[in-house]
């Protein structure tokens, strides 16, 4: 089988070990899913004897009365990788900036494209700077910004986040910006380049309600532009029933559960503050981070391995450019899952 970079393997967990982790290697809410949700799912069940929708009508109109975005101008996908797939295959960029680190998917689809990358700095937070702006060039085919970054959790500062926009346009280079984690945020109206679309043709934002309304299992992501072109483009660049029946009606309900997202922010960012400085007072380096999940770096280079015994499962962020062995990215969850991660950190730093 092929390696499987990403978090949230408990099924290779369960085959070495034997039942299922508390999974803190992927970033999904601990609150779970709302009934809504759950209640729009399981009515959309006798709907499965048609075909899905090609074009996402409920869930576009859902959204885009959401968002205040025209539903013309969200492509609907199997999951934010399926929207970047395809983007990938559209765009077809001779050249592509990355931010590195940064989620690995990018790079994945961007195989045939000459990649430049744009290094953050530890000694900064891993914040991206101004300096972002000297790589952005007119042979700079399209830029690709996760903010907040994975698994970084840092933001961008929304002025320099414009600066970037207007030095893309300036380029005639795509912007590709991720903001799949954003509903995570204190403020994600600060931090959204939502109110640009109309004026920046080139500018397309990926979203998805996996992480925020706990249902990866079902696959549903989107992007918004006002390229027209593109979303046509879209459209053509793979099978049309990619969106399947019970998706769609999850993605119609998650739509209107704008409070929910506002209180788990909330939630989020009180446990994020206790986990952080329950971390520091063991003696591990954490990074500020503005999302749900944390960066952190450990001296100790199998903690991932030696968490899994104790049925604890982190990302090990080894893999990813621009990091190394030591460094681990864990989920906030709730209080309780913190005080057993705790447990067993603290076990492990005793030698039991």
């Amino acid at each position: 089988m092929p390696e499987y970079i990403h978090g949230g393997d408990v099924y290779s967990y369960a085959a070495a070990y034997g039942g299922m982790p508390l999974d803190l290697s992927a970033n999904i809410n601990p609150f779970g899913m709302p009934e809504t949700v759950r209640q729009a799912m399981h009515a959309a069940v006798d709907g499965c004897t048609r075909y899905p929708d090609p074009f996402c009508r409920a869930a576009r109109r859902a959204i885009g009365a959401a968002e205040g975005v025209d539903p013309a101008q969200i492509y609907c996908g199997g999951g934010a990788a399926d929207v970047l797939d395809r983007l990938a295959a559209v765009l077809r960029p001779k050249t592509a900036l990355l931010t590195a680190p940064t989620f690995a998917e990018y790079e994945r689809t961007l195989a045939d494209a000459h990649l430049q990358f744009h290094l953050l700095h530890e000694d900064e937070g891993f914040a991206v700077t101004e300096r972002i702006l000297l790589n952005i060039t007119p042979d700079t085919s399209a830029v690709y910004l996760c903010n907040p970054n994975n698994p970084t959790g840092r933001t961008i500062k929304p002025r320099l986040l414009r600066m970037i926009a207007e030095k893309c346009a300036q380029s005639n280079t795509w912007l590709i910006v991720d903001e799949c984690f954003g509903d995570f945020l204190s403020e994600p109206a600060r931090h959204t380049l939502k109110g640009l679309l109309a004026n920046y043709p080139k500018l397309v934002l990926l979203r998805a309600y996996t992480k925020m309304y706990a249902v990866p299992g079902v696959r549903f992501g989107w992007c918004m532009t006002a390229n027209t072109d593109l979303i046509e483009g879209l459209y053509r660049a793979g099978q049309p029933w990619n969106v399947s029946v019970i998706a769609q009606a999850c993605a119609a309900a998650a739509a209107g559960e704008r409070s929910f997202a506002r209180q788990t922010a909330l939630r989020i960012a009180d446990e994020r503050a206790h986990i952080i400085s329950e971390l520091c007072r063991r003696g591990l380096t954490v990074f500020p981070g503005e999302a749900n999940f944390v960066l952190f770096r450990a001296k100790d280079t199998a903690l991932r391995e030696k968490l899994m015994a104790y049925g604890v499962l982190i990302r090990d962020c080894a893999n990813y450019r621009g990091l190394g062995a030591g460094y681990y990215r864990i989920a906030v969850k709730t209080r309780a899952d913190t005080a057993r991660l705790l447990a067993a950190l603290d076990s492990i730093q005793e030698g039991h």
